[in-house]
């Protein structure tokens, strides 16, 4: 069964919201003070493209707390990406909780599953895989070889402070932060 913990909605309509986790170790929601300073770098202007009416994929989604933020923040529609079955119905139970279901879809599968993107490409990326994995830059780059990037789309990408990310040069690098053992990569894809 799932539980509600003290991970909850910081900014936006959805503000104050409890969010649902899965049970045991598959998945590690993004620590809220991360979340919090991705979304203060995004709405202090720096970085395109706006968060506003942006097509977002939240790919590695876990409880969907990233994509949910962001939607509460004022994306348009959010393309949960998640493997795990247990987050997947998780991610449905959040979605429908903040009333946020009709600007969600959820793709149950593996990322190198989706063969062609069919829906309006991605303005912003927040990618947060698992730390020990080394599965960011293959997602990120099937992604944008699929089709399922606008052409300065922003990749937000959370790691391990200590993780090398080595993305192909179409991948532009704007901004490295630390957090505790996290690091926030943004990077700029251009076709």
């Amino acid at each position: 069964p799932d539980k509600i913990i003290g991970m909850q909605i910081i900014g936006g309509r959805a503000r104050g919201t409890k969010l649902i986790a899965p049970e045991g170790n598959n998945t590690r929601p993004t620590a809220q003070r991360s979340r919090e300073a991705i979304f203060n770098l995004l709405q202090g202007g720096r970085f395109s493209p706006s968060l506003a009416g942006a097509q977002i994929i939240d790919i590695f989604a876990g409880s969907g707390a990233i994509g949910l933020e962001a939607l509460s923040r004022g994306a348009a529609h959010c393309h949960f990406i998640e493997r795990d079955r247990a987050a997947c119905s998780v991610i449905e139970a959040n979605s429908a909780r903040l009333r946020m279901a009709d600007q969600s879809t959820l793709h149950k599968l593996d990322f190198n599953q989706i063969k062609s993107w069919q829906a309006a490409p991605a303005d912003i990326v927040f990618s947060d895989a698992p730390y020990a994995d080394t599965i960011t830059a293959p997602a990120l780059t099937h992604l944008a070889e699929i089709g399922a990037l606008t052409d300065g789309a922003l990749l937000v990408i959370e790691t391990h402070k200590k993780a090398a990310l080595e993305l192909p040069s179409s991948f532009i690098p704007q901004d490295r932060r630390l957090y505790g053992l996290a690091a926030i990569s943004l990077f700029n894809w251009q076709a």
